[in-house]
């Protein structure tokens, strides 16, 4: 009960619950389409109704922090040449098919290409 007691304050912070509403919308819109879109549908149905019904403060700060990510992700990517996606995953994508393999592979299962000492270094 005391675990209810510590989470009350978090469920009553405004930018909590946007982001739970967005969740649930995205989860219900997963059903009919595929996650991509439905990232997109969601945010934006949750940032119109939010807007309609209570304050615009709330999604302001909700899309800072969501582009905020992705602007560390998209600089991580371009001055590292990390995928973050795929080495969460523990995966890389080969050169000749761009299909996504095991990041210890030593050779595509799709199309059968060798990884070269150079590729097999930079997943290591």
């Amino acid at each position: 009960m005391e675990l209810l007691n510590f989470l009350e304050p978090l469920f009553r912070n405004p930018l909590f619950q946007f982001f739970v509403y967005m969740a649930l919308i995205q989860i219900l819109v997963q059903v009919f389409l595929d996650r991509k879109p439905a990232f997109w549908i969601a945010s934006i149905a949750t940032t119109y109704f939010w807007v309609k019904s209570f304050e615009p403060i709330t999604p302001l700060k909700g899309w800072t922090i969501i582009f905020g990510f992705l602007i560390v992700y998209f600089l991580i990517k371009q001055i590292f040449h990390i995928n973050l996606f795929l080495l969460l995953k523990g995966k890389k994508r080969c050169s000749v098919c761009y299909s996504e393999v095991h990041r210890k592979a030593l050779v595509c299962p799709f199309c059968h290409h060798r990884f070269t000492k150079e590729e097999l270094e930079e997943t290591t």
